[in-house]
């Protein structure tokens, strides 16, 4: 008995210990991770599957993938159904809208909904940390928090003047946080296509930060797709 019981307290000491790990970057529009509360949009594609029935399920969308997009009227097409609304909806929200649709061809429909590519609901974060790019918002998520998501700054970093904007890229859209005392908007929730930029330079005041920034910011597409962008990117980290 004493030791099965000193094997037991064994497991739950390792257990213990385990480092907890890391959230996991998303480096483009595929998912790593996708949480039930998540709510799709247009951009997005949803793998619809209907089983024992390939027929009424989605359909090969790029490279015989199959999925089907979210168009900007926040709708999938499906064979037979046709047009079925789904923006703002969860995965289990579009499942139930769909067996309810199929009840008209079958008498117990089981669907199966995936999100295989995220377009809507999704940040940036550029600058000076170490893996810069486009995340997808898959769950509440501060700030803070969000930075954790790129692997950490780079040497050059200014971690005490980050930009935070929200809503449209504007002079007065833009909140500050220090990632050194905790100061400023380190706790504001992030919101679809917030964006968050840690430059190298120091700034006396944030309303010139803002004024230095915005202008290369607005000119910029996001996600960066063109020569044009990358090239006004390194520009901007360079400020």
């Amino acid at each position: 008995m004493n030791q099965f019981f000193l094997f037991s307290l064994s497991l739950v000491l390792i257990a213990c210990s385990t480092p907890e790990l890391a959230p996991s970057r998303v480096s483009g529009p595929i998912a790593t991770s996708l949480t039930f509360d998540y709510k799709v949009g247009p951009g997005d594609v949803l793998r619809v599957n209907v089983a024992g029935h390939p027929d009424l399920s989605s359909t090969p969308f790029r490279q015989n993938i199959l999925g089907s997009p979210v168009d900007g009227s926040g709708c999938i097409q499906l064979p037979y159904l046709g047009e079925v609304t789904v923006s703002g909806m969860t995965v289990f929200g579009v499942k139930s809208v769909v067996e309810e649709r199929l009840l008209k061809y079958l008498k117990r429909p089981a669907v199966d909904v995936a999100v295989v590519e995220y377009g809507s609901q999704r940040i940036f974060i550029l600058g000076e940390v170490q893996k810069p790019g486009m995340f997808v918002l898959d769950r509440p998520m501060t700030a803070l928090q969000a930075l954790s998501l790129t692997g950490g700054f780079t040497a050059d970093a200014n971690r005490e003047q980050i930009a935070l904007f929200q809503g449209a890229v504007a002079v007065d859209q833009m909140k500050t946080l220090n990632a050194i005392t905790l100061e400023g908007s380190v706790g504001e929730l992030m919101r679809p296509n917030d964006v968050i930029f840690v430059s190298q330079r120091d700034w006396a005041e944030a309303s010139q930060m803002a004024r230095d920034l915005v202008p290369i910011l607005q000119l910029i597409s996001l996600p960066i797709g063109t020569a044009r962008d990358v090239a006004l990117f390194q520009d901007l980290r360079n400020r």
